[in-house]
């Protein structure tokens, strides 16, 4: 399992699914807080003004809502007393009577404000009552009419029977500027500043409203004082921030009331008096100086930003009105921009806390999730080996995510599943199902394979296909188990047969073997493919085996079993190359011919490309006429720079084998067609025959037919100048293609000569069947006809059927003069052979005036003598 891992080994990151997930996670919070740390940094500004200006005017209109209430305190103060002496009837109305209105207005409709600190109510006949309610003192009565003789009563609680303070002669409300406006056109007013009676140390105004009886006379003036102290102390409770500043300024910019101190008390002056209201430029401090000047000069509505001491502001105003719309005051908010962004900064660091919290919480989370998950699955991979083991162990955890917990119950049963599929995927492959014996690998498991055994043999059914093919894979089965009853039945007990493929076995021979043993065992293994097997097995002679033995003595190991594997079937093809019912012996030749094979394969693929390929004629000699050649066949050659002189026996097989004879026979084509037009215009005659021999491959292409038409017609060449020459074999591929091939070549002039006749069994067979133009007899038959009467005989027999189809015999492979002229005294027309001319190129043959030498004028003496 180690080894397979490594085989098929993934790519894996560096890093753990857990820690890329906390690394995901930490660099991603990192992010966040490098984007923020840039967004401020570059735009903090920006932000921070903007930010800034949405702070102020949210707290600006939460300030304008407070004191515009603050303003309204006393308007409806007075609507409710005033509606409480409409009620009633007389002139002369008792101002006693009204304490109870006037307290129950202090004391329950406004008793949570301390907005409103005195409301007093003053008759025409110039009795006077007043409530005091005020956080800085004790809430006071204060009653003047016929029961205080006339005199301004100051009592200590709001009872006019509680002890009395201090009293005051002289007091005439009618006097007071509350009341002197309000009597004059009866309606409401504000009044201007005024300096508190009782306490000269306190400025207010008043909102005073006339007062009539039920039946519509005006009896008196009711008055609720705000006083300016107080209204200081709630700016520093309204104002936005600590080091802000919130000023009021009525319509001429005179300062009514400061969140500042200092400022409001600069309008406090000596009692009997109108207390003056200082502008804002006559402040003494620097930043309300600064906003009074930046008030004057703004053109339009909104924010203002200022720099006092080096120091940034911003500066707001709102309206101040009262419900009547007769107090027309403007509230100023200053506020250092310092104290925005610090607040911003400060939510900001409050946040950065929460989320430094949360991710750590978060963290903690998916460390705690991830472990609980990871670990799980570093476990399943862990004993992912047990899978075809069927070992696979449960996991000791009680609890696991619901996919863990599936997945671990998945891999359980796939452990159980494999090894069923292994056990029968390993009978497959080390056991034949249809003759119980092993297959190769199953062999090379077995521990007696490698125990003193150094004889082995391939042995080859070689009916075993056609006996599949013609009569089924079950009459197949029954075929190939009887012969294996016949090999155990000849070999000893303790011999290993194995099933290699479909129509071989591999026989492993016990012991140690000599060359003597290789011969016994020869024969034995001979004898399952003669004829005289079928006497031993009598009742059983219904099955005739052919084929073929490889054998190899070598010792068997683990390390050698593969090549031993390679030479034994090395034999096995040399066996099959001489006939059926051959064994053979693997010998070195036979593995440095083999070898020799591949060599000559991996340089025959660029020859062509390398020009390492040539042609060369060998003339065809009229007998009737010698000493006018105008026939003869075109023969390729090979010399290969790595291989030397390469014999056409060797190559031409190969080349048919591994189908480069396509295009190596469309080049032979071209070449013989280009050799022989340029042959004809040095003089040979026009009517000159080249034979081209052409292979069943070739033959069956497509374009055959076009290319070579076309190569003789670019050549300028005439069909009639060319001869195909097709052996048996070419025949034996698919004789209806090759009929109708051969008829279109023959209708178009090109001329068809029948190569080796004679040599297969099936030669007369397909003479009446194909057109062809002249036969040639096979070199054997040939070179026995001086003591062979047998060849004699067949020759004379050829050439009466040659001349029966009016063809002629052409005999081949004629080395001596003797030969020569047996031949033609037996009638035979044409030879061709070295007797005559051994094969040339092309331009060594002398063409004149329409004639072709096909010997020099040397050769021709020497032949002479």
């Amino acid at each position: 399992m180690l080894i397979l891992k490594e085989k098929f080994s993934v790519d894996a990151y560096p890093l753990t699914l857990t820690k890329t997930i906390l690394l995901t996670l930490v660099v991603t919070f990192c992010f966040v807080l490098v984007t923020m740390y840039a967004f401020l940094h570059f735009e903090g500004y920006s932000f921070l003004d903007a930010m800034s200006e949405k702070m102020l005017s949210a707290k600006k209109a939460t300030i304008e809502r407070a004191i515009n209430d603050y303003v309204d305190v006393p308007l409806q103060s007075n609507a409710i007393l005033v509606h409480a002496i409409g009620q009633e009837e007389g002139d002369n109305l008792p101002v006693r009577e009204l304490s109870s209105n006037l307290i129950n207005n202090i004391n329950n409709v406004f008793s949570d404000r301390h907005y409103l600190n005195l409301l007093e109510f003053g008759s025409i006949n110039g009795d006077f009552i007043g409530v005091s309610h005020d956080r800085a003192r004790e809430d006071y009565l204060a009653l003047k009419d016929t029961s205080t003789a006339g005199l301004l009563t100051f009592y200590s609680h709001l009872s006019s029977e509680s002890a009395v303070i201090k009293t005051t002669p002289d007091y005439d409300p009618r006097r007071r500027e509350w009341y002197t406006a309000v009597a004059k056109d009866k309606r409401s007013h504000w009044t201007r500043p005024f300096i508190d009676y009782n306490d000269p140390g306190i400025t207010g105004i008043a909102w005073s409203s006339p007062a009539f009886n039920h039946h519509g006379k005006f009896v008196g003036v009711v008055a609720s004082e705000l006083h300016f102290d107080e209204l200081n102390q709630n700016l520093q409770k309204f104002k936005p921030y600590p080091n802000s500043i919130l000023l009021i300024v009525n319509d001429q910019h005179e300062l009514v009331a400061s969140s500042l101190p200092a400022t409001a008390q600069a309008a406090s002056v000596k009692a009997g008096q109108l207390p003056p209201l200082h502008k804002l430029s006559e402040s003494s401090n620097a930043e309300v100086v600064a906003a009074g000047q930046a008030i004057l000069q703004q053109a339009k509505p909104g924010m203002l930003s200022m720099k006092v001491k080096g120091q940034d502001y911003y500066v707001d105003t709102f309206a101040i009105q009262d419900q009547e719309a007769q107090l027309n005051w403007k509230g100023v908010i200053i506020s250092p921009a310092e104290a925005t962004s610090q607040t911003i900064l400060n939510y900001g660091k409050v946040m950065l806390l929460v989320l430094f919290i949360a991710c750590g919480l978060g963290l903690l989370a998916v460390v705690w999730v991830l472990s609980r998950a990871t670990r799980p699955l570093l476990e399943i991979a862990r004993k992912a080996d047990e899978l075809v083991t069927h070992r696979w162990t449960p996991s000791t955890d009680k609890r696991h995510f619901p996919e863990i917990a599936s997945l671990e119950t998945t891999f359980m049963a796939l452990s159980h599943k494999l090894a069923e599929s292994f056990e029968l995927q390993r009978k497959k492959i080390e056991e034949d199902e249809d003759t119980q014996l092993w297959t190769r690998a199953g062999l090379l498991q077995q521990p007696s394979l490698y125990k003193k055994r150094n004889l082995v043999a391939l042995l080859q059914i070689g009916n075993m296909y056609s006996v599949v093919n013609a009569l089924g894979s079950e009459f197949g089965d029954a075929f190939i188990n009887e012969f294996i009853r016949r090999l155990r039945d000849l070999l000893p007990t303790d011999t290993l047969i194995a099933r290699d493929t479909t129509d071989k076995l591999l026989v492993v021979f016990p012991g140690v073997n000599q060359y003597k043993d290789y011969q016994r065992y020869c024969e034995i293994l001979g004898s399952l493919f003669m004829g005289d097997a079928h006497e031993l097995h009598g009742a059983d002679n219904k099955y005739v085996y052919t084929g073929n033995v490889g054998m190899v003595l070598s010792p068997v190991t683990e390390a050698s079993f593969p090549s031993i594997r390679r030479e034994v079937g090395i034999a096995l093809l040399q066996a099959e190359s001489v006939g059926n019912g051959v064994v053979t012996l693997f010998s070195q030749e036979m593995y440095e011919r083999e070898l020799y094979n591949i060599q000559l394969h991996e340089h025959l693929h660029d020859a062509i490309h390398h020009h390492e390929f040539h042609l060369v004629l060998q003339p065809i000699i009229d007998q009737r006429h010698e000493g006018h050649c105008r026939e003869g066949e075109c023969l390729l050659r090979w010399h290969s720079q790595a291989l030397g002189d390469v014999s056409p026996d060797r190559f031409i097989p190969l080349a048919e084998e591994t189908g480069l004879i396509v295009p190596l026979g469309k080049w032979v084509i071209e070449e013989a067609c280009r050799e022989l037009a340029m042959m004809i215009a040095r003089g040979a005659p026009q009517d000159f025959l080249l034979h081209i021999n052409v292979s069943a491959i070739q033959l069956l292409q497509q374009d055959f037919a076009w290319h070579l038409i076309d190569s003789i017609r670019s050549n300028g060449l005439a069909n009639s100048n060319i001869c195909i020459e097709i052996t048996e074999s070419v025949l034996m591929q698919d004789m209806q293609r090759i009929g109708k091939m051969l008829g279109y070549l023959r209708r178009h002039g090109i001329s068809i000569s029948l190569d080796d006749f004679g040599s297969g069994f099936s030669s007369l067979s397909y003479l009446h069947a194909l057109p062809f133009d002249s036969i040639k007899i096979d070199r054997n038959f040939v070179s026995g006809v001086m003591g062979d009467e047998k060849a004699q005989s067949v020759i004379n027999s050829l050439i009466v059927l040659a001349s029966g189809f009016n063809v002629p015999l052409i005999a081949e492979g004629i080395e001596d003069e003797s030969v020569m002229q047996k031949l033609k005294a037996l009638g035979c027309q044409k030879a061709q052979g070295y007797y005559f001319r051994r094969p040339a190129e092309f331009s060594t043959f002398r063409c004149e005036g329409g004639e072709f030498f096909y010997q020099s004028e040397e050769e021709g003496s020497e032949a002479l003598v």
